[in-house]
Order: structure tokens, then C-alpha cells, then sequence
């Protein structure tokens, strides 16, 4: 989530802590001046008070900055992850903020007034307006707001439950990303229950933790229940049909209630976590939309066909249902969920960002910026598609379609070696052990190739198609072989033109 409340200061510090975590070798202060634009002044005001923050927040034994003559690095202990620390310290810049105290104030009690919670968090009231309309800008995004005239409510939310219900599941992670557990005490016997999806990673396991907990508390502490128009049950009913999604505690409510509790559950929880669905279980449930009367597939279909045939794309029937699947979810969330929360991301998402160096994706993406307005201006039962994030969204989708049923072309290798007649032999069948074999292909005839090696000089050979090499029993020349292949194979593998 992007500079998701944390004040100017903290960001400053906790940038410029990514940079030295990031430098390969260490980093001087005049290079963290130079890249962060601040004065030299600053920086190394700022560096100390880090020092002093990581004091706080870790052991000096498990996390600290060293300087080795002028060059500055992070020195992490080895059984301390870099991503829970990078988490971590990210954490405690967003828990400094004043936006970070009201949304902890206001999950998990009631404020009749502003001035109410200004006394509880013990900041002023101007203060309190002046974060209130921070949040709610973020809040907006989702179309929910924080609201403190309405004792009937009984809460500070306002909105739909399932518009609640995903900020929530995003703001949790967004903020948390499995560092700490951060429900309350009653909620604590959660922690130990986990969702039933087995093929996922420690920090998918525990995202579901905290999204399973959310709607548990959401349920059964707030008593909120979802309220899923029919045409969207539909969707995510059939969604959760190949491989149903449920909650792992039993829920006290009618068996209507719960069927739309999992199965909006179930569609969040794929929306947000890639491997809650196998790969054969996305194909299969591809191929049961494509089999459905119902209006979404129907839009689907029309424009994941036409994507394919403005490119001339024949893709494989696997490639195309696991297209099918993901343009589903797109848009499923597009057609129900009209949220636009780019303004919250980290990375920016356009494929111009990718420059023109190896190919030239801003005018991809022009192309199929015009494509997406097309098909939706178009497609059965579609509006037009005014959201700016997910509009983006599109064109990035369209392009991995697209991507992905091109062929790369293969790296050509021809190698030549003076000093014997089995290092040939032995470079080739090493190179062919470390690359695929549909991404390299050896060849006789050097005028063919994309790659020449040799430990001589060959006249016609540009310089950037040619490696040096000199020993076979040498693993730095190895090293730098493999490093060189692999720079060209990623230009011709990551870039390809549409």
C-alpha cells in the first residue's frame, strides 16, 4: 500500500533504509543523497535517528547498520528473514502515524463524536479532522467512510458490508503482512486455525488466517452480515462450486446467510491469494463458466476471443482456460465490486513504465488501451470501463495474454574452443543442464548465431554477441558465462513485441 500513513519523516527513513538494505555492496552517503534527493544535512540526521528506531524495533545482534570505510550496509543476522525485517520496520513507520491510532481506535470500539475519539487518542481535535480526511480519502477509494453522527449505527463505518469487508481484507494485509497478529485477545484462538487450503506458502496460510478472522469477527462480534445481490451469487456461488472455499469455525447464523458469508469469502480470498485455487482446479473451473448460461461468461468469452484474434493468437486450450480464469475474476470484481484503489499501490502498474530499451511498450500499451475501450464499449452485458485502476488492470491483463501465447524465440550458441577437443562438448552439455532447452539452441554455423563463445579472436563477431572464454576449470568465468547468457535470454524471454 503506498505511503499508507506514515508520515514525511518515516518515509524518508524508511526509504532510505530500503536503499542500503538493497545496495549489493554497500552504499555512501553522497550516492543516498544523490538518489533520495535530500541534503547531506538531512541524511545523516536521518541515518541516526534509523539507527535509532532499529534499536527499538530489533536486537542489535539480529539487525543493525554498519559502515565500512565509507560505505554503508545493513548487516541482518542469517536466521533473521530480509522480508520480516523490511515488514517490520515498515510497520513501525505506519504505527507512528495518527491514522494508524484512529483506525485501531475505531475497529475495535464506538465514538458518538469526534471530539470523543480526539480525547481517547489524545490529539487535538483539529488534528483528529485533519487525519479523519486523510483516511476517509483512502476509505473513499472502496466506498466506505468513517462517520461519527449516527448512534443507531452503532459503528464509525459506513457502507455496504462487502465493501466493508474488502477494505478490511485489504487494509489488514496491506499493513500487517503477517508480522504480528493483530486482532485482539478474544480473537487470539484464530491464530491456531487454519483455513482448509493446503497448497499455499506460510504467508498465504497466514493471510487467510487474518481474512477468515475478519469476517469470524465482522459475523459474529459485529453481528454484520454480507448482502449479495442474486446475479453476483450466481457468479461466485459457481466460483466456489470446483473447490469450495470454507471457514474452518462453525458460524451460528441461517444456512442462507452462510452460503453467501463462503462464498464471498471464498471469492476475496482468490481475488487476494493467487494459490487458493490449483492450477487444475482454475482450468476446471474455467471450462465450468464456459459451460454456464450465465451473462459474465458470455463476456468473457467475447473478449478474451477477440484479444486473441486482434494479435492472431491460436493459444493453447490449457493457456486459454487459465486466461478465462483470471479475466473472470477481473471482471467479476469490475462488474460488482466498482472500486478504484490505484492510488494505493505500491508499484505503479503500467506496462509503459517498462520503457522502450528492448521493446517499445508505451505504444503496447496505447494499442491496447484502444483494445480495452473497444471490447467494453462492445461486449455483452459490460459497461464501459471508466475506472482508472481497473482499466490499467486490463491492459496489463491483456498484454500477459498475449505474452504469453507468443513463442519465444531461442537463444542460437555456437561455441568454439582452440585449446582441446572436449571443452565444446563439456561447455554444451553444462549450458544444457542450466537452461531449458526451449530457450537455447547450439548451432553449427557461427553466421546463425546469437551468441558466439570462444577463446579466440573472431573477426566478424560484434562485441556484444561475443564471450571470452579462456579456462573451463575456472568457476569465475563460469559464473560470468552464465551471467551473460542469462542477460540476453532475459531481454528475449521479458521483451517480447507484441
Amino acid at each position: 500500500m503506498k505511503n499508507f500513513f506514515m508520515k514525511k519523516s518515516d518515509k524518508q527513513k524508511f526509504e532510505l533504509f530500503k536503499l542500503i538494505v538493497f545496495s549489493k555492496n554497500g552504499v555512501s552517503v553522497n550516492t543516498l543523497a544523490e538518489k533520495s534527493e535530500l541534503s547531506l544535512n538531512l541524511i545523516y540526521r536521518k541515518l541516526k535517528e534509523l539507527n535509532d528506531d532499529l534499536t527499538e524495533i530489533f536486537s542489535p545482534e539480529d539487525v543493525c547498520i554498519i559502515k565500512n570505510d565509507i560505505f554503508l550496509s545493513v548487516l541482518i543476522d542469517n536466521c533473521t528473514n530480509i522480508s520480516l525485517v523490511i515488514d517490520s520496520v515498515r510497520l513501525f513507520y505506519i504505527q507512528q502515524s495518527h491514522e494508524y491510532l484512529i483506525f485501531h481506535s475505531v475497529f475495535s470500539n464506538y465514538f458518538y463524536s469526534v471530539e470523543a475519539l480526539s480525547q481517547e487518542i489524545n490529539l487535538s481535535v483539529a488534528q483528529t479532522y485533519k487525519s479523519l480526511n486523510t483516511i476517509n480519502k483512502a476509505l473513499g477509494y472502496f466506498d466506505v467512510k468513517l462517520i461519527f453522527n449516527d448512534d443507531n449505527l452503532q459503528s464509525n463505518f459506513q457502507g455496504s458490508e462487502i465493501n466493508i469487508r474488502l477494505f478490511l481484507f485489504y487494509y489488514y494485509w496491506s499493513v500487517f503482512k503477517g508480522v504480528v497478529w493483530p486482532f485482539r485477545k478474544s480473537l487470539s484462538y484464530l491464530q491456531d486455525i487454519d483455513v482448509a487450503i493446503y497448497d499455499v506458502s506460510e504467508s498465504q496460510r497466514g493471510r487467510l488466517k487474518y481474512f477468515q478472522t475478519l469476517s469470524i469477527w465482522r459475523i459474529l462480534y459485529r453481528n454484520k452480515l454480507v448482502d449479495i445481490a442474486p446475479d453476483f451469487l450466481a457468479v461466485i456461488q459457481l466460483l466456489n462450486s470446483i473447490h469450495p472455499i470454507k471457514f474452518s469455525v462453525g458460524l451460528n447464523i441461517p444456512e442462507e446467510a452462510l452460503i453467501q458469508e463462503e462464498c464471498y469469502f471464498g471469492f476475496l480470498c482468490r481475488l487476494f491469494i493467487y494459490n487458493s485455487d490449483t492450477h487444475a482446479q482454475k482450468l476446471e473451473t474455467a471450462t465450468a463458466f464456459i459451460q454456464s448460461d450465465l451473462p459474465i461468461s458470455k463476456s468473457c468469452t467475447f473478449i478474451l476471443d477477440r484479444v486473441y484474434a486482434a494479435y492472431a493468437i491460436e493459444p493453447k486450450h490449457e493457456d486459454y482456460l487459465f486466461a478465462y480464469y483470471s479475466l473472470l475474476l477481473a471482471l467479476t470484481s469490475i462488474t460488482y465490486l466498482s472500486i478504484d484503489n490505484t492510488d494505493l499501490f505500491e508499484n505503479d502498474q503500467n506496462i509503459s513504465e517498462l520503457g522502450t530499451d528492448y521493446a517499445d511498450f508505451p505504444q503496447m500499451e496505447v494499442e491496447l488501451s484502444e483494445l480495452a475501450q473497444q471490447l467494453f464499449s462492445e461486449a455483452p452485458y459490460l459497461s464501459e470501463l471508466k475506472s482508472k485502476g481497473f482499466f490499467t488492470y486490463m491492459v496489463y491483463l491483456f498484454y500477459f495474454f498475449i505474452d504469453n501465447s507468443k513463442q519465444s524465440q531461442k537463444l542460437k550458441i555456437f561455441i568454439q574452443y582452440s585449446k582441446n577437443h572436449i571443452s565444446v562438448a563439456e561447455i554444451k552439455r553444462s549450458l544444457a543442464s542450466f537452461f531449458s532447452s526451449e530457450s537455447i539452441a547450439f548451432v553449427d554455423d557461427p553466421h546463425r548465431s546469437d551468441i558466439l563463445i570462444s577463446d579466440c579472436y573472431e573477426r566478424d563477431c560484434p562485441n556484444e554477441n561475443f564471450f571470452y572464454f579462456d579456462n573451463p576449470v575456472n568457476t569465475n568465468e563460469w559464473q560470468a558465462l552464465i551471467s551473460f547468457i542469462s542477460t540476453k535470454l532475459y531481454k528475449n524471454v521479458f521483451y517480447k513485441q507484441l
